[in-house]
């Protein structure tokens, strides 16, 4: 009997050891899970050998020993014949491997635990079965496998809900809030979380409520974000009205996070220690954020962090807590702010040496890389890439391609900085080709490790580029090539696109990465499968020598921009425009602003500027071509104005070909539409909708296009 109670008081006080998530690295500290669920338990009917080696097991956990904890348990497990006895050990080693970051063996050994509490269907064991499907939901939402996450998270809740057991419910929401976070579906995120934070109300746990509150904050954050990167793209179209409206998402967003944070901050003061450090550290990257950041603020938050960490044990969370801090102040000292004082270095080995003690490659791979950051900055160019090195040994370790992609990209930086430019290809190659395993999950995977796109997706890409048109290679003008593309549109639709074929020159690499880059801004643009689909339907370079269309590529670099003329045989002439990107985005804005002013014919003297300036270069190439269509795939500001309008003195553009502007070829399908028994349907808001002004246009193009074709006609009202 004693012995009986003293396993369940060990169950009491390991009650809070699990269900925690790791730290976000980059964009901001991530959340713990909503509530404690399962913990490291003695089971009550087995021997005294093995319940000691449990016991010894357990002790070993709490003392922050993992590693130990797994191996007693491990070696308990073959001894115990009892099923329920066997799923608390099942149990116990998928807690120790998840905090060693060890997914799949937590996920396996969750899996046994689980079976065995189904095949039991008794009260006691649903109400463990929601707890269990709660970790192994969250344990496939860190896997970046979120759609299963959901299916599992929406039956733990649903039977901790009939089981009255409010703490899974609300853990499973929150969890389910961070799955749906991952997949950018915001709003129910915000929805899930705002429910997982009303049931902590209720049950009055300030210290869940603080998690609650943070895992908020972090969607607030990352709707900004999505809203900052479409207000930029609304900005490129001359969309005015539309980047107004966005730009006032963001800020509303990022004041809403920060209401957030503070609360959870607040909250966690004396009852959630490791909280309160997500909570501050959040703060701090959102204040760093801003336009005239408050330094004073920032480092009283960052002092405030090491203090709370000095306390805490050693744990893969503290570890990615040390990596966070030290990246803000790197940043920090980027921007020649907050400089004095600061000891990156010092932490980043805190780091490793945590990440070494408990075994978890993964983190080793963050705090490696981290350091050989800083060795780069320094231009301690050898310690940097043997630091590089080593992280990227300890990614591929683990299979951990967003990880893997940043060490890749970081060694090609800095072999180019030594001046090893095709090596520095290769490594920018292997980057890419690791960034194409997770392309689908650009916007959609690990949360934790969330990839800010303009900071740290597209640089891979035009930096590669940029390299590729540099080389001793790129420099001849016309390179032939074989008519079917080095990437297929079935290589993208599979993901295994192959980079670096022999017969590929230079030239056609920087088209074929081009063309990676337009799918996975419109991945992160749209944060939907709907990419996928039209990638599907995509015809690729097929049937470009049949139609007789040239293909114009640009590619806007800091320095200069890359005209790219692709013949309908495979032909590609590279010519480069100096003129750099900031001059470039000036003379468009010009362009795009007497564009609109539609009474007059000031656009003309800037629409020739332009011609002469982009198209004069390759104008006698592609008169000789004669295509039968032209193919624009506008790159950055090119985007914002109509090629069609382009002058050339005499002629418009359109007046000398027919024009056609796409995001991608991979994306286009060239099918011709069928006229024979088209249908319309009119739609027209004429009316002030606040904050959007009247369209005065509106009725009148519905009402022209309904008279031409036809069809139903919605204005309004009716709209």
């Amino acid at each position: 009997m004693f012995r009986h109670c003293r396993r369940w008081i060990v169950w009491s006080i390991l009650f809070f050891a699990s269900f925690v998530l790791c730290l976000v690295l980059q964009v901001g500290l991530s959340k713990r899970a909503n509530s404690p669920v399962v913990a490291a338990e003695v089971p009550a009917n087995i021997s005294a050998s093995q319940e000691q080696l449990v016991e010894q097991g357990v002790k070993a956990y709490q003392a922050g020993n993992v590693a130990q904890a797994i191996a007693l348990w491990e070696q308990a497990l073959p001894q115990i014949k009892a099923p329920l006895d066997k799923a608390i050990v099942y149990s116990n080693l998928a807690i120790a491997y998840r905090k060693t970051g060890q997914l799949d063996r937590a996920i396996r050994h969750w899996e046994q635990a689980i079976q065995i509490y189904r095949a039991q269907n008794a009260d006691a064991t649903r109400q463990l079965l929601a707890k269990l499907l709660t970790e192994q939901g969250q344990a496939y939402s860190d896997l970046g496998q979120q759609r299963r996450a959901i299916t599992l998270l929406d039956e733990a809740a649903q039977i901790a809900s009939k089981n009255g057991d409010r703490l899974t419910e609300a853990a499973a929401r929150g969890a389910i809030g961070k799955a749906q976070w991952s997949l950018g579906d915001y709003d129910a995120a915000i929805a899930a979380h705002q429910a997982s934070l009303n049931i902590f109300r209720e049950l009055n746990r300030a210290e869940y409520r603080a998690t609650a509150l943070n895992n908020l904050g972090n969607v607030y954050v990352s709707r900004a974000e999505r809203y900052r990167y479409q207000a930029n793209s609304a900005d490129l179209e001359g969309d005015d009205s539309e980047a107004a409206r966005l730009t006032q998402a963001v800020s509303q967003d990022r004041e809403e996070a920060r209401k957030v944070f503070e609360q959870s901050a607040q909250l966690a003061v004396g009852v959630a220690r490791l909280e309160e450090v997500r909570a501050l550290m959040n703060l701090a990257n959102l204040l760093q954020q801003s336009s005239t950041p408050d330094w004073d603020l920032i480092v009283r938050h960052w002092h405030r962090v090491q203090e709370l960490l000095a306390a805490e044990p050693m744990s893969r969370e503290k570890a990615y807590a040390l990596i966070n801090l030290a990246q803000q102040q790197l940043t920090a000292r980027t921007l020649n702010a907050a400089s004095s004082n600061l000891q990156p270095a010092t932490l980043l080995e805190q780091a490793l040496n945590i990440a070494r003690t408990i075994g978890d490659a993964r983190t080793q791979s963050f705090a490696l890389g981290s350091l050989g950051q800083l060795s780069e900055t320094a231009s301690d160019y050898s310690k940097a890439m043997e630091l590089t090195r080593q992280a990227q040994f300890a990614a591929q370790q683990v299979n951990a391609p967003d990880s893997l992609y940043r060490w890749q990209w970081q060694a090609g930086r800095i072999l180019n900085a030594i001046g090893e430019r095709e090596k520095a290809i290769a490594a920018y190659e292997q980057a890419i080709a690791a960034l194409q395993t997770i392309r689908g999950n650009i916007v959609t995977a690990n949360r934790e490790l969330q990839l800010d796109f303009r900071e740290q997706v597209e640089p891979v890409y035009r930096e590669l580029m940029e390299l590729l048109l540099d080389s001793s290679a790129a420099a001849r003008v016309s390179h032939q090539l074989p008519v079917v593309s080095s990437l297929s549109k079935q290589q993208l639709v599979t993901d295994k696109v192959q980079l670096t074929q022999q017969q590929a020159s230079p030239v056609q690499k920087v088209v074929d990465i081009l063309e990676l880059l337009k799918l996975a801004e419109l991945q992160n643009f749209f944060g939907d499968e709907c990419v996928q689909v039209a990638l599907a339907q995509g015809e690729g370079n097929a049937g470009l020598t049949d139609t007789n269309t040239a293909v114009i590529y640009s590619v806007i670099l800091h320095d200069r921009t890359a005209m790219i003329l692709r013949s309908p045989d495979g032909v590609m002439k590279y010519y480069s425009i100096a003129i750099a990107q900031l001059d470039l985005e000036i003379e468009i804005n010009q362009l795009r602003y007497f564009l609109e002013l539609r009474s007059t014919e000031e656009y003309l003297p800037q629409a020739q500027k332009i011609y002469n300036l982009l198209l004069r270069p390759l104008e006698a190439d592609l008169a000789t071509l004669k295509p039968s269509t032209v193919v624009f795939i506008n790159d950055g500001v090119l985007r914002k104005v109509p090629m069609t309008a382009l002058h050339d003195g005499k002629d418009f553009l359109i007046q000398k070909y027919p024009i056609a502007t796409v995001p991608s070829l991979s994306l286009t399908a060239r099918k011709p539409l069928d006229r024979s028994n088209l249908e319309t349907l009119s739609l027209g808001l004429t009316v002030e909708r606040p904050p959007f002004a009247p369209l005065t246009n509106v009725k009148t193009e519905v009402t022209a296009v309904n008279q031409i074709l036809g069809g139903t006609e919605l204005l309004d009202r009716e709209f």
